[in-house]
């Protein structure tokens, strides 16, 4: 089994993803357009915030929601504000009652999603390292170990640090 610290990036960028796919589905089935320019870049933004705030080594189903419920609404917020290829929204910068419906059941379904295979992490990555450790052979032994290296310390004068000092010059007396 692994640890919280090692799948709380694929976390973040799991809730990051499924945060910017949601938007981008949901603005464009309402009729909003897709983004392009400043609301690809807004998008970008809260995808990436988003998912890095959930990309903290604390694993949480009910954390998991929220981020993924917060950035709907924060994604909704930036493609509303930003000009869709040209053309008015054909809906409201505070979203209906129908749409807040479908984001949070996508939300919900997404979150429940991303916990299992966050929960199911450890055991696949085991049972591949397992078979990769029996498709890849242990070193026979025979091979050399090591590379010994010895480096001769000079030492000018008696002084510790003087073989630190470069005595390296022109080729001629500059005196």
């Amino acid at each position: 089994m692994t640890t919280d610290a090692s799948a709380a990036p694929l976390r973040g960028g799991a809730v990051g993803t499924v945060t910017a796919a949601l938007a981008v589905a949901a603005h464009g089935m309402a009729g909003g357009g897709y983004p392009d320019g400043s609301a690809l870049a807004l998008l970008a933004v809260v995808s990436i915030g988003i998912g890095a705030m959930t990309a903290l080594p604390r694993r949480s189903t009910v954390l998991l929601l929220l981020a993924l419920m917060a950035g709907q609404l924060f994604t909704h917020i930036a493609l509303s504000l930003s000009d869709m290829t040209g053309m008015l929204h054909s809906h409201s910068l505070l979203p209906s009652t129908a749409m807040i419906g479908f984001h949070a059941a996508a939300s919900v379904v997404a979150a429940l999603m991303i916990a299992s295979a966050e929960r199911l992490y450890g055991p696949i990555t085991s049972i591949v390292r397992a078979v990769l450790a029996l498709l890849t052979p242990l070193p026979d032994g025979t091979a050399v170990g090591r590379v010994s290296m010895s480096v001769a310390v000079p030492s000018v004068h008696g002084a510790a640090l003087d073989w630190a000092i470069s005595r390296r010059g022109p080729p001629i007396s500059v005196y």
